[in-house]
């Protein structure tokens, strides 16, 4: 057995190419009807022959592998985790957490996870959002749980609009709060991506998933960016798996939702074969460039001082404006709202990056109009207003700085950019 501080363990004493074998079709004749091998071991839940379940588990493997070479390695984290446990005791000694929704993708990750023994907890979060949705999450953890992984529902609030985004910033928040420090497992594939890439282009702004990435100080793991919806739906079917049909995955009032059953199917026609897989391509170079750029973009930490002591954005006024004032702050003087200094910035393209960041890291939206506002905050700077981002908050210059404020507006569902 392998103890590596990870969970991606061995303790079912096959090495690797035993593995693949079971998942492949290898048949030793050792298997038995009441589900239990002759040598005393639990047959697998897998069928022998699942080609499509090995490409998931592979992805899996791959995907957590690189992930423990780069963060799992640390000697902190894994003291961290090995001693946690209350948090173990209550999860099933889970180091990774697994966002299930019932569909046929997050279903074939759970699988996968509990074939490669990976010490996960999976969590379906019920939005509250159609008749019924209740049952579905606890029917996905009721899948899991035979598959030998633990599991709970958690209920959430969607407040706001667009409702894919406020649904998909209520799932994180609750994720999150749960998890901690562990990595979050989502189910999202290479058509995932490609949707993702042609969404962002269509808003202006070319964006692509990364296989981790940070949402608000919680580590997002997406190990099936590499493979394609077929292998987790073929996956479901292999294993004789029911997956649970979004309705609104039918919509195509959704945008996502009518780029995948109207732009795509008339992309294929027009090149005459796949052209999911290239706009897959081009966004793992589109990551490659950007996380390159994220290198060069100045380190938060160094501009960002003030949040040391208020992690919350805060009511404060902002420079000069042309525009009705903020709401003063009824805070202590020495409560500082988060803030990036404009002199550390860079140029447009790092300055873009690390205002992004800056703004998912406090809850705040991203978007190209709300980019290209703060960058005018730094190079065409002529005592504009805040700029709305969401979620109640607003962007503004102050003192050489950019500022996160508390709108005096409210909670604004949208974001936008103040006229100039």
């Amino acid at each position: 057995m392998r103890d590596d501080g990870t969970g991606l363990d061995d303790g079912t004493g096959l090495d690797d190419r035993a593995r693949l074998d079971n998942a492949t079709g290898s048949d030793d004749g050792t298997g038995s009807d009441d589900g239990t091998r002759l040598d005393g071991r639990v047959a697998p839940f897998w069928p022998r022959r699942s080609p499509h379940f090995l490409q998931v588990r592979t992805a899996l493997r791959g995907a957590v592998q690189r992930w423990r070479d780069e963060h799992g390695g640390n000697k902190h984290w894994a003291d961290k985790h090995g001693t946690d446990e209350r948090w173990a005791e209550e999860h099933g000694g889970a180091k990774f957490v697994i966002a299930v929704s019932g569909g046929p993708d997050s279903l074939a990750l759970a699988a996968a996870a509990a074939a490669e023994k990976l010490p996960a907890h999976v969590v379906s979060i019920d939005h509250g959002l159609q008749d019924g949705s209740r049952a579905v999450s606890e029917g996905a953890i009721g899948q899991v749980g035979q598959w030998g992984l633990s599991g709970q529902v958690i209920s959430v609030r969607v407040v706001g609009e667009p409702l894919e985004a406020a649904a998909r910033h209520a799932r994180y928040q609750a994720l999150g709060d749960l998890a901690g420090d562990r990595p979050i497992l989502l189910a999202h594939t290479g058509d995932d991506q490609a949707e993702t890439l042609l969404l962002g282009l269509l808003r202006g702004k070319a964006s692509a998933m990364g296989e981790v990435s940070d949402y608000q100080g919680h580590t997002l793991l997406r190990p099936l960016l590499g493979i394609r919806r077929a292998h987790t739906v073929g996956a479901c079917r292999e294993l004789g798996v029911a997956a649970w049909n979004d309705p609104h995955n039918t919509d195509e009032a959704f945008r996502r939702v009518a780029i995948r059953r109207q732009v795509l199917p008339l992309l294929d026609q027009i090149i005459g074969g796949d052209a999911t897989a290239p706009l897959v391509r081009a966004a793992e170079l589109l990551r490659q460039d950007d996380d390159y750029l994220h290198t060069l973009t100045p380190k938060l930490e160094r501009s960002t001082a003030a949040t040391e002591q208020c992690t919350e954005p805060a009511t404060q006024p902002a420079e000069p404006s042309t525009q009705p004032a903020t709401k003063p702050s009824t805070e202590p003087a020495t409560q500082q709202p988060p803030a990036l200094e404009i002199a550390e910035l860079g140029p447009p393209p790092l300055a873009r990056r690390a205002i992004a960041n800056f703004l998912q890291q406090h809850g705040a939206r991203v978007s190209a109009s709300t980019l290209e506002a703060s960058i005018a905050f730094i190079h065409d700077w002529h005592g504009q207003g805040a700029v709305s981002v969401g979620n109640g908050l607003e962007l503004a210059r102050q003192a050489g700085k950019l500022v996160l404020l508390h709108s005096s507006l409210g909670d604004d569902s949208q974001p936008s950019a103040s006229s100039t």
